[in-house]
């Protein structure tokens, strides 16, 4: 059972994996949690703890935003580290 948003009374999960589905008329991320034992293990899987699907529009228009408030983050406490990702 997720633990909920005393404020809004919403779910809310922290993940730290996401599998990514794309057809011409939606995008579906699959979000997960993965522990570090669970790492360990051959053939280990995560397990998932939210869906969430919108239209590939949809799906860009928000990648826009999130590159933005990124980017404003950073300007204001400094480059994220991230091992998949070259700083420019």
């Amino acid at each position: 059972m997720p633990d909920s948003d005393a404020s809004s009374g919403l779910p809310f999960f922290y993940t730290n994996v996401v599998h990514l589905s794309i057809g011409p008329f939606d995008l579906t991320m699959d979000f997960g949690f993965e522990s570090p034992e669970d790492r360990h293990h051959e053939g280990h899987r995560h397990s998932t703890v939210a869906r969430v699907a919108m239209s590939p529009s949809h799906a860009k228009s928000m990648l826009k935003v999130l590159v933005d408030r990124i980017a404003s983050y950073e300007e204001q406490y400094g480059v994220i580290p991230s091992p998949h990702f070259e700083d420019h």
